[in-house]
């Protein structure tokens, strides 16, 4: 009888043990049961941003702390929908509340109220008018071909708010470019598919000897030199129309050349094509910038630049998101000699390839 008693508390102490083991197992070792709904969710915080700059709220906000009903009012908006809309802004740290009224935050003020020198409205209008294309996303992937039209398509206020959502966008990495690369002694760059001339801007602000040529569509032109105007360097910055898909040439006579957020645009093929065109531009001893957000050598990341990727498919016919070992490759094969990658400044997210034509 002692003997089965011992066994039996063997028995109990093994079961005992198993059961502890249990729960830790269940729990999904670690896992966040969340991760899943926050990903398929994501696009709720983004259109309530969309729809709050479609309203004007944080504009309208400037002057000081606004109630639900004064917004409502300004907005011409149904006073329990927008107050559900602020609710959400400011749980997303868009908008402070304090003593039911609404103010802006220094997130806000700086980048979402119109007269703000760092504003950043066009381009949150930019993605907001890029929603319904992502809708059709996996129409995208069965086909492998673009949903949509090319802003250019689609109306000349589709393709303001485009290239002005460039040029917000552009400011603060225009400001890391000219810092983390030098141009002295460059006196003539060439910008290809140029867009707002932003970082042309930035490049001729930063160096006084330095001049610089837009290549890009005549529509796209107009707001161009709008843009330049505005910042007073009509007289050094020069908008030249021009296709870089169907001119044979870019032209002579230059010693820099820029290639920006372009080649995630195009296949290889097509790449290849502008990498030698730009090459054939130079003066010997003259340097190609190519600069893009690009995914790491194992195209496993960073999720923007994969992100982007799926933007170029929705887009466009033959973009994708491309590596830093792949455009570097394709710079060598071009022609260029010296590639490298510019160590940029942080927060950039961008990567900088920077090559040289041969002196012969």
């Amino acid at each position: 009888m002692k003997k089965m008693k011992s066994k039996t508390k063997q028995v109990v102490k093994k079961t005992t043990s198993v059961k502890k083991v249990t729960p830790k197992s269940a729990s999904g070792g670690g896992l966040d049961p969340m991760k899943v709904m926050q990903i398929a969710s994501s696009y709720w915080q983004s259109k309530v941003l969309h729809t709050a700059v479609r309203l004007d709220v944080f504009t309208r906000l400037k002057d000081g702390p606004l109630t639900v009903a004064q917004l409502a009012t300004r907005c011409k908006a149904n006073k329990r929908g927008l107050e559900i809309l602020l609710v959400a802004a400011t749980s997303l740290g868009l908008l402070n509340q304090t003593g039911g009224k609404y103010r802006n935050t220094p997130l806000s003020k700086t980048f979402l109220v119109k007269d703000s020198k760092k504003f950043q409205g066009g381009i949150v209008s930019m993605f907001d008018s890029w929603y319904s294309a992502w809708g059709d996303l996996e129409d995208a992937v069965v086909k492998g071909k673009p949903v949509v039209g090319k802003p250019h398509d689609q109306g000349k206020e589709a393709l303001k708010n485009y290239i002005y959502g460039m040029h917000y966008r552009a400011l603060a990495q225009g400001d890391i470019l000219a810092r983390d690369i030098d141009f002295s002694g460059r006196k003539h760059l060439l910008d290809i598919a140029g867009g707002p001339g932003t970082f042309d801007m930035k490049f001729c602000m930063k160096n006084k000897g330095l001049s610089a040529t837009v290549l890009d569509l005549p529509q796209t032109l107009e707001i161009t030199t709008e843009i330049v105007t505005s910042f007073g360097l009509e007289k050094r910055i020069t908008c030249r129309p021009g296709n870089y898909l169907s001119d044979s040439s870019f032209g002579k006579g230059y010693d820099a050349v820029l290639l920006s957020s372009m080649f995630n645009q195009e296949s290889p093929q097509v790449v290849a094509k502008i990498l030698k065109k730009s090459l054939n531009a130079l003066d010997p001893g003259g340097m190609v910038l190519v600069q893009d957000q690009m995914l790491n050598r194992q195209k496993t990341g960073p999720a923007l630049s994969a992100l982007i990727g799926v933007n170029q498919l929705i887009h466009t016919p033959g973009g994708a998101a491309y590596s830093e070992k792949e455009v570097s490759e394709w710079m060598t094969k071009a022609g260029f000699k010296k590639v490298k990658t510019v160590k940029l400044s942080e927060p950039s997210p961008f990567v900088v390839l920077m090559g040289e034509k041969p002196k012969k």
